[in-house]
């Protein structure tokens, strides 16, 4: 005779055996991508000049922006900046990757990137984090959010420049890379994001024209470069790109990382402590951000209001 609870327990079993099952897919599922997203770098990385960077500078390495720079939505959030990071310490350059947050499924995974932040707020942090971290290299990547956030849209130039100048200003040794925006499948917002890069490609040609430390890297298809993402290298939810469309982004940043190379743009970071390896520790980055942060705290209600849902 069956006992009565035994039904239960079964149930029990059951449910047990399918979150087992689901975990193991996940890990399972989580592992492959990484095997194939490590492809796919070194499919698409450019091995036609794998010499140092700038003499074999050290790069001390800031990646600004939103949830793009973030690298939101690509397997172990890693988007773009591994990549890079990787790519450029294959050529034999020591990297230390900077900033006031932490993103990403690999050690030295620093980052100036918020979710869901616009240029104005984005400038805020660049005024905290840069004059204290001293990086040498900026790659900005910042604008979608005022598209989908529909923020004054019409002078998204003027913010970008703003931005720009304040990063030029708080450390006059970097060099800044700015970006266009990636295309999105909305055609609601499409219009904004080429609106918003004609706007960007005045600020960076004006600030070229002024001999300031400044390049562009041109992240839309439209303008016909080949590499970049396209509708279809865009992911569900319209703005993040697929990982394959995070590594077209790092390849457009690594080629005019060459170009501002030879322009010799590039200058050896100061020396503040900070190691010239992101891989040898992070205790004086911690001391710079705890200090920093308490001598030049950020108003925590613009931030809550930068990030309303995009």
């Amino acid at each position: 005779m069956i006992s009565p609870g035994w039904p239960k327990v079964l149930t029990v079993l059951t449910l047990i055996l399918a979150l087992i099952g689901v975990f193991t897919y996940n890990v399972v599922s989580y592992e492959q991508n990484q095997r194939r997203l490590a492809q796919l770098a070194d499919d698409y990385r450019n091995s036609d000049d794998d010499s140092p960077v700038a003499e074999n500078i050290p790069l001390r390495l800031m990646f600004i922006g939103a949830s793009i720079t973030r690298g939101e939505t690509s397997t172990g959030d890693r988007g773009y900046r591994k990549y890079i990071r990787e790519t450029l310490m294959s050529y034999g350059n020591a990297v230390n990757c900077v900033g006031f947050n932490r993103f990403g499924d690999w050690d030295d995974n620093d980052v100036e990137g918020w979710g869901a932040y616009r240029i104005r707020t984005i400038t805020k942090n660049a005024a905290q984090s840069i004059p204290a971290l001293q990086p040498n290299l900026i790659l900005t990547q910042v604008g979608t959010s005022d598209c989908f956030q529909e923020d004054d849209t019409g002078n998204i130039g003027q913010r970008m420049r703003l931005l720009a100048d304040t990063m030029l200003e708080a450390e006059p040794r970097a060099t800044v890379i700015l970006s266009t925006l990636p295309t999105t499948p909305d055609p609601d917002y499409e219009q904004c994001i080429l609106s918003a890069n004609n706007q960007i490609r005045k600020v960076a040609d004006d600030l070229v024209r002024e001999n300031r430390t400044v390049a562009l890297a041109e992240m839309h298809y439209n303008q016909g470069l080949p590499g970049r993402p396209r509708p279809e290298d865009i992911g569900p939810d319209k703005i993040h790109p697929t990982d394959e469309g995070y590594i077209m982004m790092g390849n457009a940043f690594l080629e005019v990382i060459r170009e501002i190379e030879d322009k010799g743009f590039l200058q050896r970071a100061a020396n503040n402590s900070i190691p010239d390896n992101g891989d040898d520790g992070r205790e004086v980055e911690d001391q710079i951000k705890e200090k920093t942060e308490a001598e030049h705290p950020i108003d925590k209600n613009s931030r809550r209001a930068a990030r309303k849902a995009i």
